[in-house]
């Protein structure tokens, strides 16, 4: 499973739209849609939007990269 596919599985988990996800972490629905169906520039390069999820909405950031472990945190 690819980090998109994960991001778009944690909004779900939330019971998110595009747009409510987007506002809690600052992004517009547009960036959302983008993470998701993985079309970034410089997908290397998210590692701010990445913390912001990870912060945000108590996700395991080993996870969202990697896939290993759980996906919400333990704190």
């Amino acid at each position: 499973m690819m980090i998109s596919e994960r991001i778009k599985m944690i909004r779900n988990h939330f019971k998110l739209s595009q747009s409510e996800f987007g506002e809690r972490i600052g992004l517009s629905r547009g960036a959302v849609v983008n993470l998701e169906m993985n079309r970034l520039k410089n997908p290397g390069d998210q590692t701010l939007r990445y913390n912001l999820i990870c912060r945000e909405f108590g996700i395991n950031e080993e996870w969202l990269r990697t896939g290993k472990g759980p996906m919400l945190s333990a704190k």
